[in-house]
């Protein structure tokens, strides 16, 4: 009597990993931008909106700013396992580059994570019924609070030179095609301008570049996996 032994994943299959998570890490690669973008875009207000026209706006159109939350919350989780996902794809071939890439985007991530989202406050303060005055005084005195103030502008300048540094990583490796990668990196220099001008579209259009440079990064992780062999 003969048995089969079970079949050995070879070193390519192992490499690839399960497609499950390969594809898990591919759609957060691309779905996390692409929620952000929805978030900025179905803002009812500008960046560059003084607080009193940030109030009145929130005020307007509930909604629309409930729906940008939602977009915003999404975003940020489904990012945390596509930046590892790319993150790890850019190191197999740029190990030093890919890995501070990585860091420091993903702890940019992080650091805006701990601060106040006050489009939310304002929501919460207007359904109990607080006067918008009454908002403004919160939303500004929060604003100049220095452990508001140090996180976001570490998460400016972290998700700027984070996204760069991915990009370059995944261009010398060659991992992704060149051009994707040049997006990658002119993703977030270009959110900033966007944010800072308030020039919306320019927001929305950054997260859409970068959900280009994530996707096709998270292309080849679906297909090939990120590279990395578990240890035995």
């Amino acid at each position: 009597m003969t048995t089969t032994s079970p079949h050995a994943p070879t070193a390519a299959e192992e490499a690839r990993g399960p497609r499950v998570g390969r594809v898990l890490l591919a759609l957060s690669a691309l779905l996390g931008p692409l929620m952000l973008a929805l978030a900025v875009g179905t803002l009812p207000y500008a960046t560059d909106d003084s607080t009193k026209e940030l109030v009145a706006a929130i005020a307007d159109d509930r909604g629309m700013v409930q729906l940008s939350q939602w977009g915003w919350a999404l975003g940020l989780i489904l990012l945390v396992p596509g930046t590892v996902g790319v993150g790890l794809l850019a190191m197999t071939r740029s190990p030093k580059l890919g890995l501070w890439g990585a860091a420091v985007f993903g702890t940019g991530l992080l650091a805006i994570a701990t601060t106040p989202n006050l489009d939310q406050v304002t929501l919460g303060g207007l359904e109990k019924g607080v006067g918008q005055q009454a908002l403004v005084r919160v939303t500004d005195g929060t604003y100049e609070l220095a452990v508001n103030a140090v996180p976001t502008l570490y998460f400016v300048a972290a998700h700027v030179i984070g996204a760069i540094l991915l990009g370059v990583a995944l261009l010398r490796g060659r991992s992704v095609p060149a051009w994707a990668a040049w997006v990658l990196i002119l993703s977030m220099p270009l959110n900033v301008v966007g944010f800072v001008a308030g020039l919306m579209p320019v927001a929305v259009l950054s997260f859409v570049m970068l959900a280009v440079g994530f996707g096709a990064a998270g292309l080849v992780i679906a297909r090939d996996g990120t590279g990395w062999v578990r240890a035995s």
